[in-house]
C-alpha cells in the first residue's frame, strides 16, 4: 500500500474520531413535549394517554385528548348482575373495570375471576367510552369527552332491574345525558341525548370507542383462531389482526347502512359496539405514537337549532363468546332480534379452557343479524 492510500484512510479515520467526540460532547438538544405536539398530526401527537375522539366532520382526523385527571381519582357507579361486576367511571363515563363472574383465570376453583376491561392506569388497558365529536360552533371542551366529570343524576348501582343516568351541563346551554341499561347477559343499552337550550344553532355528532392499550398479553396467535379487531358493514365481516391495522393519519371511515358492530375479540371475550341507525359510520386505526388500537362507531351528525334535542342509542357487548342453548340468551336475542351478539354470549362452563373459542367468526357472520338461534 502507497503513502498515498495510507494518508487517505488516515485522513478518513481522524475525521470520523472528530464527528463522534462532537456528537458524544456537544448533543443537539432534545425537542420538547410542544415540539412533538406541534410537528405531528393530530391524531398521532404525543400528549395523553386515553383514546383519540373523532370529529363531527366526516374525514377529519381525530384529536387526542389530554389526560387531565386518572380515572382512579372520579366517582364510579357499580355494575352487578349475576354475569358481570365492576364499575363505571364519572371521568367521561368510561366502561373500564368489568369482571366476568362466572369465568376464571384457570381451572383452580379459587383463581381469580376474568377481569375483561381495565382503566388507563392498568397495564393493557382496555375500556370503552361514549361522547360527542364537536361540529360547526362548537369548541372540544363544549361537548362531552374521555375527560369529562358527569354527575349521576338518578340510579344509584346499575343492575338489570336498575338502569342509571348521568347528566353534564356545558355551562354555554347544552345539556347532555346518558342513559345506561343492561340485561341479564352481557349487553349494555346506552341512550345518549342532546339538549341546545342556548341561542346558536349547533351541530355535533354522538359516538362510541373502544381502546385497547398495546397488544394482549396472552394472545394465543392460533392459526384458526382471530384475535383482533373484528367488525360488520354491509353484509361483509372484516377482520383486522393487531400487524394490519391502519394507521391514524390514513384510516377510512365505512358507511354502516342501517345496522353494523365493530370491536375487538379474544379467544374467549369479545367487545362490541352495536349501532342500528342510517348514516353512522364505522373506522378502526392504530395510534402509533401510543401505540393504542381503537375502534369507533360514530353516528350521523346531528344539527340543533335553539330549544331542539337529539336522542340516539346503541348498545355495548362485553363478555363471553359462546353458541348454545342458554334459555337467558333466547330471552335476550328476542329483545334484540336485528343487532345482538348475544348469539355468542355467556357460557355455563367455570373456566375458558373447556372451549376452543374458535367458533365466534362464524358464528357472528350468519346469526347475529338473522336474529336466530345459533344452536
Amino acid at each position: 500500500m502507497d503513502d498515498q492510500n495510507k494518508n487517505l484512510i488516515l485522513a478518513v479515520a481522524l475525521s470520523m474520531l472528530v464527528i463522534l467526540g462532537w456528537s458524544v460532547f456537544f448533543p443537539p438538544p432534545e425537542p420538547s413535549p410542544q415540539d412533538l405536539a406541534a410537528t405531528a398530526p393530530a391524531s398521532e401527537a404525543v400528549s395523553g394517554n386515553t383514546a383519540s375522539v373523532p370529529l363531527a366532520a366526516s374525514g377529519a382526523e381525530p384529536v387526542v385528548a389530554a389526560e387531565v385527571k386518572t380515572a382512579a381519582d372520579a366517582p364510579r357507579i357499580k355494575i352487578e348482575s349475576s354475569h358481570l361486576e365492576g364499575t363505571i367511571s364519572l371521568l367521561g363515563g368510561r366502561f373500564d373495570e368489568l369482571k366476568l363472574k362466572q369465568y376464571r383465570q384457570t381451572l383452580d376453583a379459587e383463581s381469580d375471576i376474568v377481569s375483561l376491561l381495565k382503566p388507563t392506569s392498568a397495564e393493557n388497558a382496555y375500556y370503552a367510552l361514549y361522547g360527542w365529536a364537536p361540529g360547526g360552533g362548537l369548541a372540544p371542551d363544549l361537548v362531552p369527552g374521555p375527560n369529562t366529570i358527569w354527575t349521576l343524576e338518578s340510579g344509584d348501582i346499575l343492575t338489570p332491574s336498575t338502569p342509571v343516568v348521568l347528566a353534564w351541563e356545558n355551562g354555554q346551554g347544552l345539556t347532555f345525558r346518558r342513559e345506561i341499561s343492561l340485561d341479564e347477559n352481557y349487553m349494555f343499552a346506552i341512550q345518549q341525548s342532546a339538549q341546545n337550550n342556548s341561542t346558536n344553532t349547533i351541530s355535533l355528532a354522538p359516538y362510541g370507542t373502544i381502546a385497547r392499550h398495546g397488544e394482549p398479553a396472552d394472545l394465543k396467535n392460533f392459526f384458526i383462531l382471530h384475535e383482533g379487531a373484528i367488525r360488520h358493514v354491509a353484509g361483509e365481516l372484516t377482520e383486522t389482526d393487531y400487524g394490519d391495522f391502519e394507521s391514524a393519519r390514513a384510516h377510512e371511515e365505512l358507511e354502516v347502512g342501517d345496522k353494523g358492530w365493530t370491536g375487538f375479540t379474544d379467544h374467549y371475550w369479545m367487545t362490541t359496539l352495536i349501532v342500528d341507525q342510517a348514516g353512522a359510520k364505522i373506522s378502526t386505526f392504530q395510534d402509533t405514537t401510543r401505540n393504542i388500537f381503537q375502534t369507533t362507531a360514530k353516528h350521523k351528525t346531528e344539527t340543533l337549532a335553539p330549544g331542539q334535542s337529539a336522542i340516539v342509542s346503541s348498545r355495548l357487548f362485553a363478555g363471553a363468546k359462546r353458541v348454545g342453548n342458554d334459555p337467558q340468551l333466547r330471552k335476550t336475542k328476542a329483545a334484540y332480534p336485528s343487532s345482538s351478539t348475544v348469539s355468542i354470549g355467556a357460557g355455563s362452563s367455570s373456566s375458558p379452557s373447556q372451549c376452543s373459542g374458535c367458533c365466534t367468526t362464524c358464528t357472528l357472520s350468519s346469526a347475529i343479524w338473522a336474529g336466530r338461534s345459533s344452536d
